[in-house]
């Protein structure tokens, strides 16, 4: 509040230590954001998205403004690692869609059409998401002193969802090739306008979680892993907009 005009202040640098004003914070998430957009328009192709998620995963183990320890570290990592493995592989979807082994005598298809890859993706997702909720409770029943027990279990949850999410980054060239596996147009239209607006929306909450933060006091950079997170949480909505545009005719 300021006190000589009564004014309420706008949030300022003051939670993550950014260089910068948190109004600010949004503008430096959009630019993270172009960098996954850019490549993909650029024909970087799975390799570039596969960089790029990579980046992002070990900026914000780095610079994590969240306090649950290395441990959740460790477990939210682990979790992303496992679904960018799955999102890169098809055995997976062989699995799920029809192949039950795929050997050296009956290899798996070398072309999958794209939405079993999405669907077993997602399917993965949620078999990890619960795994995540499960380690995250079991290491806070480990510790010896279980002080802010909910902010360490939610904060671990939080970095799990976000490195689970961002591999989602690795299906935008296939999301993009979607009109000739047979994917509707329009709905196409529709879905693209309904994640560019929802990624604003985390872009714009940004403004919030820099000014309001609360990191470890021996957090490196927090305000960079607060950056990221927009764009991590944005990689989930691509293969869910992916799937609508090959199921709804």
């Amino acid at each position: 509040m300021d006190e000589q005009n009564g004014m309420i202040s706008a949030p300022t640098n003051k939670g993550a230590g950014a260089p910068f004003e948190a109004g600010y914070a949004p503008a430096c998430a959009l630019i993270v954001l172009g960098v996954p957009v850019v490549l993909a328009f650029g024909g970087a192709g799975v390799t570039g998205m596969n960089v790029v998620i990579v980046a992002l995963m070990t900026l914000f183990v780095i610079c994590s403004p969240l306090r649950d320890g290395m441990a959740g570290h460790v477990i939210a990592a682990v979790a992303g690692v496992v679904a960018l493995l799955v999102a890169n592989t098809r055995q997976l979807a062989a699995f799920l869609f029809g192949v039950i082994a795929c050997t050296q005598a009956h290899p798996c298809p070398i072309t999958m059409p794209v939405w079993t890859r999405m669907a077993a993706w997602l399917a993965s997702v949620g078999g990890l998401l619960v795994v995540l909720i499960v380690a995250a409770f079991v290491r806070q029943m480990a510790r010896a002193e279980r002080s802010h027990l909910i902010r360490s279990l939610s904060h671990t949850v939080l970095e799990g969802v976000s490195m689970i999410a961002v591999s989602g980054w690795y299906f935008v060239p296939d999301y993009m090739a979607l009109p000739d596996e047979g994917g509707n147009n329009i709905v196409m239209i529709v879905s693209a306008a309904v994640v560019m607006l929802l990624t604003l929306a985390l872009l714009v909450a940004s403004r919030w979680w820099v000014a309001e933060a609360d990191p470890d006091e021996h957090a490196r950079a927090p305000w960079i892993g607060i950056i990221v997170l927009p764009t991590m949480f944005a990689g989930a909505l691509v293969p869910v907009a992916g799937l609508l545009s090959i199921m709804i005719h």
